[in-house]
């Protein structure tokens, strides 16, 4: 009998200590959005399908897209209706498939397969808003 008790009681600590472990992961869920990920396979796909889409290109090493990258999420998590996705490419890139020069990180507006707007450079949020409520 009171390895029973002993064995309810170890069983009903692991259940609280679940239900909270759970509750933390659904309200992460729930306030926290990011960017995706893409290949360019993706990209010249939703182009060839004249797809919309938001896109950021530039290269995960340079340390300006780097911290670009917390503005992008920042964005995500508050402006769920858009999706963002980024791209981890070079400029050059960006004149081969795009036909235009522009420095990264590039943030670009596509619609229906064909970009409709471009800014260069790392933007700061409320540029970033501006610039994707304008042209999105």
């Amino acid at each position: 009998m009171e390895f029973i008790k002993k064995f309810a009681k170890e069983i009903s600590v692991f259940g609280l200590v679940l239900v909270v472990f759970l509750g933390l992961f659904i309200y992460r869920q729930a306030t926290y959005a990011t960017y995706k990920t893409v290949k360019a396979s993706v990209v010249e796909k939703a182009i060839k399908n004249k797809d919309d889409m938001i896109l950021v290109v530039g290269p995960s090493s340079d340390s300006t897209v780097s911290s670009y990258q917390s503005v992008l999420t920042e964005f995500a998590t508050k402006n769920r209706k858009y999706t963002i996705s980024y791209l981890d490419k070079s400029s050059s890139y960006l004149s081969k498939t795009f036909k235009i020069d522009a420095a990264t990180p590039c943030t670009l507006i596509i619609k229906d397969g064909k970009v409709k707007a471009h800014k260069s450079g790392a933007l700061q949020y409320y540029y970033l808003l501006d610039f994707i409520k304008e042209n999105a």
